[in-house]
C-alpha cells in the first residue's frame, strides 16, 4: 500500500481497486486509511500539488521554452546590442534561434511567433505549452498568435530565473563556447555564429540530458568492438573554435 501510494499518488479507494488487481482483496478501504496514516502519507488530494519537475515530466514532448539573450556587435553606426530568440524543446533538448535584430518590438516578436509555429506545426508532438518570463516583449500579439496554432503561453512567476534554467543553461553555453570568442561585426555576422553553433548543438553536441548524445540523434550510433584510429575524424567549424568527432565514412 505504502509502495503504489508513494510512486502512484493514488487515493484510498484507487489502492484499493489496486490491491485487488495484485490478488489482495480481504483488505478493506479503513485499513487503506490506517495504514497510509501511520506511514505519514497525507491523502490523495494533499499529495497531488506537484513539484515544478513532475509538471515539466508530464508535458515534455509538447512544452517548449523561450528566452532572449543579446550579443554586442561592431557596426557602421557604432557598438549595439543585438537580441536572439531562443525556443527549446525540454525534452529533447532541440533548439530554434531567431535571426538578430537591434529592436525587438512587438512586430519583431509576432513574426518570431510566426516562424516558430510554421517550423514545428508538421511534428509529430506539436507545441502545446510555452514558457516564458515576464519580460514586456513577449506582448500580446505574440502570445494570441501562439493561441491560435494551439499553444498556451505560460508565464513564470516574478524574480524565478530557476524555473527557466534549462534555456538560460543554453544562453550560458552558446556564450561561453562560442560567442564569447568572437567580436560580431553587424547581423549577418552574428547570424552566421549563431546559425552555426545551432547547428552543432542539435545534432553533433552531446548532451547529458540525452545520455550524452545530441539532441535530434533518433537512433543510437552501432556498438563496436574495435575501431581505427585512421576512421577517427575531427570535424571543425568557425575556424576550429567547434568540434566535434566522427567516424569516417566507410
Amino acid at each position: 500500500m505504502l509502495k503504489i501510494a508513494r510512486e502512484t499518488g493514488f487515493g484510498y479507494t484507487k489502492i484499493l481497486g489496486e490491491l485487488r488487481s495484485l490478488g489482495i482483496s480481504r483488505i478493506c478501504r479503513q485499513t487503506v486509511k490506517n495504514i497510509l496514516k501511520d506511514g505519514n502519507i497525507e491523502p490523495s488530494p494533499k499529495r497531488r500539488q506537484g513539484t515544478w519537475d513532475d509538471y515539466l515530466k508530464a508535458h515534455a514532448q509538447t512544452l517548449w521554452a523561450c528566452d532572449f539573450f543579446t550579443k554586442r556587435a561592431v557596426t557602421a553606426k557604432g557598438i549595439v546590442d543585438l537580441y536572439v530568440l531562443v525556443f527549446m524543446h525540454l525534452e529533447s533538448r532541440e533548439v530554434i534561434v531567431s535571426k538578430s535584430t537591434r529592436k525587438p518590438n512587438s512586430a519583431w516578436v509576432l513574426k518570431q511567433a510566426e516562424t516558430f509555429v510554421t517550423l514545428t506545426e508538421h511534428r509529430e508532438h506539436r507545441p502545446t505549452i510555452l514558457i516564458h518570463d515576464r519580460d514586456t516583449k513577449f506582448s500580446g500579439d505574440f502570445r494570441s498568435t501562439l493561441k491560435d496554432a494551439g499553444v498556451v503561453c505560460k508565464k513564470l512567476p516574478v524574480r524565478s530565473p530557476n524555473l527557466n534554467a534549462r534555456v538560460e543553461r543554453f544562453v550560458q553555453t552558446i556564450k561561453t563556447e562560442c560567442l564569447d570568442h568572437f567580436i560580431a561585426f553587424g547581423q549577418d555576422h552574428l547570424d552566421y555564429l549563431v546559425g552555426e553553433f545551432v547547428e552543432h548543438y542539435n545534432e553533433a553536441r552531446p548532451h547529458s540530458h540525452r545520455n550524452h548524445r545530441p539532441p535530434l540523434e533518433q537512433a543510437p550510433v552501432p556498438e563496436w568492438e574495435t575501431i581505427r584510429l585512421e576512421e577517427v575524424v575531427c570535424r571543425e567549424r568557425l575556424g576550429g573554435v567547434i568540434k566535434s568527432m566522427h567516424r569516417r565514412a566507410a
